[in-house]
C-alpha cells in the first residue's frame, strides 16, 4: 500500500510541476517594440516565416538571408520595423560584418533581446560510409559550426539585454533518425546548448532549444533529398554498395516518397514554438514541436536501445518495398 501511496505522490508531483512550468511560460514580456532580434536563415523556411510573425508583433527584426535576392524580396514584403542583411553562417568575416552591422543599428546602450539561430540544411542524403569528409564538413559548417560562431559573435549583445539565444535542434538531435551527417550536427546543437545554458546561467540569458519533428520545409523537398542520394550513390564504389541492399536508387525513390507523404505541412506550430521563446518570461527550455517527435519518437528514445534499433531498421526495411 504504502509503494502505491508513493507512486500516486510522485505523480501528482510531476503532473503539478508540468502545470505550473507551462502557466509560468505563458506568462508574456512586454514592450516588443523595444526588443530587437537577430534571425538567420530567413531566406525561406521558418526563418522566413518567424521573421514575418515578429514582425506583426511589433519586434524590431534583424533578418538575416544567405543571398542578397532573398534578403531585397523579404524587406519589400515587411514593414520597417524588419532589417534585412545578408549573412553567411560559414564565414567568420561575414559574421563579424553582421554583428558590426547590427550593433550600429541598435539604439545606444540597448542590446539584443535575442538570437535566433535558424539556418540549417539537410546535408548529404545518403549511409555514413557513403558520404566524404566534405560532405560531413560542409552540414558542419552551416548546422553546428556556424551556430556556434554567430552565437559566440552575438552573446556580449544578448547578455547587455538579458535576452534569449534560440537553438533549432530537431528529433535528430535526440533520436538518429536520417542521414548521420545531420544526426550528428543536431546532437552536436543539443549539447552545445545544453553547455551554454549552463555557463550563462547567473547572466540572466536563457538558451533555448526547439526540437521539430518531420516538416515540410525547402530543406527536405523530395527533388532535394533524391538528387543529394543520387550524388552519393554514383560516387560510391559498387564494391561498397553491395553492402547496402535497401540503398537502391528504386529504394530510396520509394523512400523519400513515402517519407514526404507524413511531412506534416502546419509549419506555424514551429514558429509558434519560436515565438514563445522570444516572448515567455521564462522561456521553456526545450520544445518538442510535431505529434510525432512528442509521441512516437519519445517513446522510441526511452525504448531499450536493442528494442529502438530493431524498430526502426524495420520501418527503414518497410519503407524501401
Amino acid at each position: 500500500m504504502d509503494y502505491i501511496f508513493v507512486a500516486q505522490l510522485f505523480f501528482a508531483l510531476v503532473l503539478i510541476y508540468q502545470l505550473v512550468t507551462w502557466l509560468r511560460s505563458r506568462l508574456r514580456v512586454g514592450d516588443y517594440d523595444k526588443k530587437h532580434v537577430l534571425v538567420t536563415g530567413c531566406g525561406n523556411g521558418f526563418g522566413y516565416l518567424v521573421a514575418k510573425r515578429l514582425d506583426v508583433l511589433g519586434f524590431r527584426v534583424f533578418a538575416a538571408c544567405r543571398t542578397s535576392q532573398a534578403a531585397e524580396k523579404l524587406q519589400e514584403e515587411s514593414s520597417s520595423r524588419v532589417t534585412t542583411l545578408v549573412l553567411d553562417v560559414t564565414d567568420e568575416k561575414s559574421i563579424s560584418a553582421a554583428r558590426d552591422f547590427v550593433a550600429a543599428r541598435l539604439p545606444e546602450g540597448q542590446g539584443l533581446w535575442g538570437v535566433v539561430n535558424n539556418a540549417a540544411i539537410a546535408g548529404p542524403n545518403a549511409p555514413s560510409e557513403w558520404v566524404s569528409r566534405d560532405g560531413y564538413q560542409a552540414c558542419l559548417a552551416v548546422n553546428l559550426l556556424g551556430l556556434i560562431d554567430v552565437t559566440r559573435t552575438f552573446l556580449p549583445l544578448v547578455r547587455r539585454a538579458r535576452g534569449r539565444v534560440v537553438n533549432i535542434s530537431s528529433l535528430a538531435g535526440r533520436i538518429a533518425v536520417g542521414p548521420s551527417p545531420y544526426c550528428v550536427t543536431k546532437y552536436g546543437v543539443e549539447a552545445f546548448s545544453d553547455c551554454l545554458r549552463r555557463e550563462v546561467y547567473r547572466q540572466g540569458v536563457h538558451v533555448c532549444i526547439i526540437e521539430p519533428g518531420l516538416f515540410k520545409t525547402n530543406i527536405n523537398k523530395q527533388d532535394i533529398l533524391f538528387k543529394s542520394f543520387k550524388m552519393s550513390y554514383d560516387a560510391t564504389p559498387a564494391d561498397i554498395r553491395q553492402h547496402y541492399p535497401e540503398f537502391t536508387v528504386e529504394a530510396m525513390c520509394k523512400m523519400i516518397t513515402r517519407a514526404s507523404a507524413i511531412f506534416s505541412p502546419k509549419l506555424h506550430l514551429v514558429v509558434d514554438a519560436y515565438v514563445l521563446a522570444l516572448t515567455s518570461r521564462f522561456p521553456p527550455t526545450r520544445q518538442l514541436v510535431g505529434s510525432d517527435v512528442r509521441l512516437f519518437y519519445r517513446l522510441l528514445w526511452n525504448l531499450p536501445t536493442p528494442l529502438t534499433d530493431w524498430i526502426l531498421v524495420k520501418l527503414l526495411e518497410s519503407a524501401a518495398h
